[in-house]
């Protein structure tokens, strides 16, 4: 889990999302200036993992998407625990 968010265009989606909120693929396109088929496919890999959830509006068409705090939190506390050896 945490070789997935150590990828500089998985952790800009992450921080984007943390910083800004729920986005759409497009804002997250724009947020992170990366192409719209690899932020998607990042969302499909964090949405895997369950970092992201993926929101459906019945006002829009396009999903939005969400950091799953939670997770997010237990993922930097391993990491913290396997580089300090606990």
């Amino acid at each position: 889990m945490s070789e997935l968010i150590a990828r500089r265009s998985v952790a800009n989606i992450v921080r984007s999302l943390a910083l800004k909120g729920p986005l759409t693929c497009g804002e997250l396109t724009s947020s992170t200036r990366a192409v719209e088929s690899a932020v998607s496919r990042d969302l499909a890999v964090l949405r895997e993992c369950d970092f992201v959830d993926e929101v459906r509006s019945d006002r829009s068409a396009e999903a939005t998407y969400v950091l799953n705090n939670a997770v997010l939190v237990a993922a930097a506390t391993a990491h913290v625990d396997y580089v300090l050896g606990r």
